[in-house]
């Protein structure tokens, strides 16, 4: 292979997650007749490419998740390549990889994001795991790729057919772990003389799902990666997608190991969360700083009030509001999806003015709830929300985790859930 001296600091843009076709909390637009919350997530991603375009980038690193789900409608898939073509005119690189909701579930079939390498030039997708060099205006950078691995496209294989999950999901890691280290490996031997990433869509096991709380650990039937398992000396960053909170794992050591984040809000799971896009520079020592820069993604704001020991429960619920309130927006809630929960007794309900409410929160965007609550109530809301937008193993042990009598089984409930998914699922799992 031809050496390349690297002497030009290399600017690349990675983002992930950016999930076109999630609807929640939006309204018809009457202008588009589309959802608003699709127009808010086509803004989102028209600033991060117009800032790509601005900053003169040499390289644009998707990690995953284009679309809410596998089957994107052809409107979504407009909204995709529409919110592309920027880059692709400026010439620039464009760098794919097919994350957990861009993969069917039937193997054979290809991933929504398979077409833009033969509709468009100048776009490199891994389907799986890779290794490409890519020439940029600053120069040459490889990228070896780590797409969602694919449990049924192993599972297809006879010689592991018949494997277990917990087999199964042991082997996927090994496979994985195993061509990171031969491509760590042909990048000493090679002695590369331009700068390698390495771009994932997985889960690593130290990662924090919601401000404040690392996830749970769980058994699930996916592979979890450990940072040590892909920071390797020899790459310049690592990439990754899946989560979608912007986090930095490996410590601040090189080289960074970082989760960009999604660029738009989907739930009040990721209210408190800044949402945006990573800018890396690679200098001419081949390392890498970076900084997340924030989209103006809607703003999501959960308020919570417990009045239950309250004798003039309004006042408490209005000085509740006032004190969330969104700053340097010309109403106090201006643009934002607001909702309000508060915990009372049945007896002072009548108390609480709604109405009142409503005004105080002038300027939302939309209010998605506004309710009164008993605390059983709030605990079983709590538990639905868990449903909606995490999987079914974390979903399962944080239900465990609310319910002391389940907690001594807590090992148990989630093995069995998980051998009958995998029982349910088949070859078809993933």
């Amino acid at each position: 292979m031809t050496s390349q001296t690297f002497f030009h600091p290399m600017k690349i843009l990675h983002t992930a997650d950016i999930h076109i076709g999630y609807d929640t909390h939006g309204r018809l637009d009457p202008a588009t007749g589309l959802s608003t919350r699709w127009g808010d997530f086509k803004s989102a991603f028209e600033f991060m490419v117009a800032r790509a375009i601005k900053e003169d980038i040499d390289l644009f690193l998707f990690c995953g998740d284009a679309y809410r789900d596998s089957t994107p409608t052809p409107t979504e898939q407009r909204i995709f390549s529409q919110c592309l073509r920027p880059l692709l005119e400026a010439k620039i690189p464009v760098v794919m990889l097919v994350g957990n909701h861009d993969h069917p579930v039937s193997f054979g079939r290809v991933s929504s994001i398979d077409i833009f390498p033969n509709l468009i030039g100048n776009v490199v997708l891994f389907s799986k795991p890779g290794v490409k060099d890519i020439e940029t205006k600053s120069g040459k950078v490889r990228v070896v790729g780590l797409p969602w691995p694919v449990r049924s496209n192993l599972m297809s294989k006879d010689e592991y057919a018949k494997l277990t999950p917990e087999e199964l999901k042991q082997k996927i890691y090994e496979i994985y772990t195993g061509f990171v280290d031969v491509q760590a490996e042909a990048i000493r031997s090679e002695k590369l003389t331009y700068p390698a990433i390495l771009a994932a869509h997985l889960e690593i096991d130290t990662a924090v799902f919601s401000n404040g709380s690392e996830k749970v650990t769980i058994i699930t039937k996916d592979p979890q990666f450990s940072v040590q398992s892909l920071a390797k000396p020899e790459f310049s960053y690592v990439g990754l997608g899946h989560v979608h909170k912007h986090q930095e794992l490996n410590n601040g050591q090189h080289p960074p190991v970082v989760y960009s984040g999604s660029i738009e809000r989907i739930s009040f799971s990721e209210h408190d969360q800044a949402k945006g896009f990573v800018m890396v520079e690679i200098d001419a020592g081949h390392r890498a700083s970076f900084r997340h820069v924030q989209t103006p993604a809607r703003p999501f704001v959960s308020i919570e009030c417990d009045v239950t020991v309250e004798t003039e429960p309004m006042e408490k619920i209005l000085r509740e509001i006032d004190r969330n309130k969104l700053t340097g927006m010309a109403t106090a809630f201006e643009g934002a999806v607001v909702r309000v929960r508060i915990k009372c007794k049945d007896a002072q309900k009548s108390q609480i003015d709604t109405d009142v409410i409503r005004q105080s929160l002038s300027g939302a965007f939309t209010i998605s709830e506004l309710s009164l609550l008993s605390e059983e109530q709030v605990r079983r809301i709590r538990a639905v929300e868990m449903t909606r937008f995490m999987s079914t193993g974390e979903a399962l042990e944080k239900y465990i985790v609310q319910n002391e009598k389940l907690k001594p089984l807590r090992e148990k409930i989630l093995r069995a859930a998980a051998e009958l998914e995998a029982e349910e699922h088949g070859v078809s799992a993933e």
